[in-house]
């Protein structure tokens, strides 16, 4: 496969080119609402809370979510959801500006913005399938993957020059704005030229349905259980990286975004290297947690900010091949017409689990060091890997059987 076919479809050019203006924007707002909390208190465990807001709807409606996909047309709910999310980035920048952005406004803000969040990430994940086929969605996936780190090469050093130089206002105003783009975007796809998608009736027991199936499909439990493990522990960035930063290293919001747009630069790498393969569920994940947990080792031994920031980059690519990985693995080996609920539970794993890794690592970093997230995720890593590797042994043809069969679904499935 071509490592970017997934450009040949007009499509998804015009659906990235609206995401990565977004998406820089939504990273401008990420540090804004991370500085705000930080200087207002001067706790991590504060920013813990803060991140935890942002993706607890998440975890709570993710489900829901993921039906409600399946049943409406992607494309134009998430012209609502975009529409809703400038609004509530201009009231953001309004009240910053007015000089009410006490602790409670902040948190509300961020709790609503995360139940918009809760209905567009599983729309955005089985909008992909429609943009490009199964033959083009790994290149699509880590396509996709790559927008997430362009714009956190962008965002975060440029929110960092903004908060200096214009106030922390800024930031939410310019994201506002920035959804323009994504919403010019999604109204210039061309329906007919669009992968047809069966949806979902309207009917009970759709999440028990979503529920099941993925209980019964090893090749789909497997990578879900893995990334809601590593989601948990490893992947708590927003709050670990400031706070390394802050706390550890005592700089400022410039060194903050600096840390976080260079790790960017291996994200962006790992995101063009993952989107010219095509994973073997058996090797592929398991090779890339080791990878992934032993770059966060060593980074929770950095000696130095410069070194710091350095390491970022490795990180950030494996990271990426992480991600990515996981992503398509999971994607791959669901039905079309399961994407949106079975990629719902997917983000539950992924930023579902963030509420409560974000409330542990702040309270972690609070009780003994920034490095230690690191540490601790970085084993968690490897766990999985060791576990993945152990099961897919143990039990090799119920996972072949499994993705050769969907009807296997029906067979119990051992606890991984």
């Amino acid at each position: 496969m071509e490592r970017f076919a997934a450009f040949q479809h007009r499509n998804f050019r015009r659906y990235f080119i609206g995401q990565v203006i977004s998406s820089v924007g939504t990273w401008l707002q990420a540090l804004a609402v991370t500085w705000l909390v930080l200087d207002l208190t001067g706790r991590s465990d504060r920013l813990g809370i803060a991140v935890a807001l942002q993706f607890l709807p998440l975890l709570l409606l993710g489900a829901p979510a993921g039906v409600l996909a399946d049943r409406v047309d992607n494309r134009r709910l998430l012209l609502v959801t975009s529409t809703v999310s400038a609004v509530l980035a201009l009231i953001f920048g309004l009240v910053v500006s007015a000089g009410t952005a006490n602790l409670g406004v902040i948190y509300g803000l961020t709790l609503v913005s995360g139940v918009v969040l809760a209905v567009e990430r599983p729309a955005m994940q089985a909008l992909l399938f429609q943009l490009v086929g199964r033959e083009v969605l790994p290149s699509a996936v880590a396509a996709n993957s790559t927008i997430a780190s362009v714009s956190r090469l962008v965002g975060p050093a440029l929110g960092g020059a903004m908060i200096a130089i214009s106030g922390v206002a800024a930031c939410f105003y310019a994201n506002a704005v920035s959804y323009g783009a994504v919403i010019v975007a999604l109204a210039s796809i061309r329906r007919r030229q669009m992968v047809a998608r069966p949806t979902s009736p309207r009917a009970r027991g759709n999440l028990r349905a979503a529920v099941a199936y993925v209980r019964g499909r090893p090749d789909v439990r497997r990578p879900l259980v893995v990334m809601a493990v590593v989601g948990l522990v490893a992947l708590n960035f927003q709050t670990t990286f400031p706070s390394m930063v802050r706390f550890g290293f005592v700089r400022g919001a410039g060194a903050v975004g600096t840390a976080m747009s260079v790790s960017a630069i291996g994200s962006i790498l790992g995101g063009i290297y993952a989107a010219g393969i095509t994973p073997n569920p058996r090797r592929t994940l398991a090779l890339v947690l080791v990878g992934f947990g032993a770059l966060l080792l060593v980074f929770s031994a950095a000696p130095s900010y410069p070194t710091f920031v350095l390491l970022g980059i490795p990180l950030g690519f494996a990271s990426a091949c992480f991600q990515s990985t996981n992503t398509v693995s999971v994607q791959q080996a669901t039905e079309p017409s399961m994407q949106g609920r079975v990629m719902a539970l997917h983000q539950m794993a992924l930023y579902g689990s963030t509420p409560i890794g974000a409330l542990a690592m702040g309270w972690v970093i609070q009780a003994t060091s920034p490095r230690m997230p690191f540490v601790l995720g970085g084993l968690a890593a490897l766990a999985c890997a060791a576990g993945l590797t152990r099961a897919v042994r143990r039990s090799p043809t119920v996972e072949a059987g499994a993705a050769e069969h969907p009807e296997a679904a029906a067979v119990p499935a051992p606890a991984w």
